[in-house]
């Protein structure tokens, strides 16, 4: 069997993980290390997500065009791999914030043909294994990258919180990101035979990161403006009602991942390798429980638990600021930290099955692809919103306020989850 028709292409995506793992709790770290307040790392989180949004409609759209997919990987891989390298050399903020919107546009690059690609180089009825082993294989890469952040910050590599040893994990983030770009070289034939992304459903186990900011490592199907204004009435009134409870939760969700790292070394007294193992926490325990939601999902109904999990988000997100006040030893603070972000990310896990779900089953019969990119816009503009509105408020009014905006977001969201009870079918 030929590379690119089999498994082999997609474990390039293991180095590429491994470098998005290793930065995602580092690059607000960074921020504050450079000198930022909470505005102007709630204005770092949002960059990449500011960049993303539009780049995903403009790859997307060049690569259908041109009916080429393996170059633009290479150049989501390898504009990850330059943006890195800006990051590990910025010595002012402005910088910094440049590297991350460099990050958002290049970096969105292989998002649109990820799941093409899988598509393209398998056989129709291999399609959803294969997805979800594409899944696995980014996540995997995700938390050894998390745990790599442990190790590198935690060894000799340089002092805890020193920028030192924060640009040699940029470096080496950057090496892996031209690693992956090296592996599909290697690996990867431009596939002869082509999908329409706008011709296909929803086919794969949902399985899906929490990154914090909008810049997925696949995304099968984005938003294209032309389609909206062409075809608006593929959006019937309940998948809007919808749509805009989605903006309001992950207005929340974000923005709390705006200020969460900086909240936990300034409220927690966590040392850096410290945060990275509660991220860790969150990212297995989505992984662990990831093939059980389906079941979970399919028995109580997707808009149901979906706002379980978002009221369990609701009550988890302001009890590490509840923890931060009672006295406890360092390793009990850490202990509970670790426990309760599992719990947010069982709560994801969870949440992104019934979203993609609810989406697919919400959207007219024509109208599939077209609802699944305007979801994935709306997230993108939630990653957007909310790190900015929480780093202002967190900037002004202090922790407490900032919490408060996220729980406020997230349960307005409910509300309309609650009230507006349209059929799911």
């Amino acid at each position: 069997m030929a590379r690119s028709h089999g498994a082999p292409w997609y474990y390039c995506y293991v180095p590429h993980g491994m470098a998005g793992g290793a930065t995602s709790a580092m690059i607000p770290l960074f921020a504050y290390a450079l000198g930022a307040g909470l505005l102007e790392v709630g204005i770092v989180a949002a960059a990449t997500s500011v960049a993303s949004v539009p780049a995903f409609i403009l790859w997307g759209i060049l690569s259908d065009r041109l009916g080429r997919r393996k170059v633009f990987l290479v150049i989501g891989f390898l504009g990850g791999a330059a943006s890195f390298a800006v990051m590990a050399l910025s010595t002012t903020l402005l910088e910094f914030v440049a590297a991350n919107l460099l990050l958002g546009f290049l970096g969105a690059a292989g998002g649109p043909v990820g799941a093409v690609l899988v598509m393209e180089t398998s056989e129709r009825k291999l399609w959803a294994t294969r997805l979800a082993a594409l899944s696995r294989v980014g996540g995997i890469g995700w938390t050894a990258g998390l745990s790599l952040g442990v190790g590198w910050l935690a060894s000799g590599a340089g002092p805890l919180g020193d920028l030192t040893a924060m640009r040699g994990l940029f470096v080496l983030a950057a090496i892996l990101s031209v690693a992956s770009a090296g592996l599909v070289m290697i690996w990867l034939r431009e596939p002869a035979t082509k999908v329409d992304r706008r011709a296909v459903g929803v086919v794969d186990d949902h399985h899906r990161i929490e990154r914090g900011k909008f810049l997925p490592m696949r995304m099968l199907h984005f938003f294209d403006p032309r389609n909206h204004v062409r075809r608006s009435s593929r959006f019937p009134r309940p998948l809007k009602v919808y749509l805009a409870s989605v903006l309001l939760l992950f207005v929340g969700f974000t923005g709390f991942y705006g200020f969460f790292p900086i909240f936990l070394k300034e409220a927690f007294l966590l040392a850096d390798p410290d945060i990275f193992a509660v991220y860790i926490a969150s990212h297995v325990t989505s992984v662990l429980v990831y093939p059980r939601t389906g079941r979970w999902v399919d028995a109580r109904g997707s808009r149901p638990m979906q706002v379980y999990a978002s009221l369990g988000r609701a009550a988890l997100f302001p009890s590490f600021l509840a923890l931060a006040a009672v006295p406890l030893p360092h390793a009990a603070r850490l202990g509970v930290a670790l426990a309760l972000h599992a719990g947010v990310g069982l709560c994801w896990a969870v949440l992104n099955v019934a979203g993609t779900t609810l989406v697919s089953r919400l959207a007219s019969e024509d109208g599939h692809a077209q609802s699944m990119g305007a979801y994935s816009a709306i997230q993108g503009i939630g990653a957007i919103v909310g790190p900015l509105l929480t780093g202002v408020v967190a900037q002004v009014f202090g922790y407490p306020a900032a919490f408060a905006l996220t729980v406020a977001s997230i349960l307005a969201g409910i509300a309309i989850l609650a009230i507006d009870r349209v059929p799911e079918r």
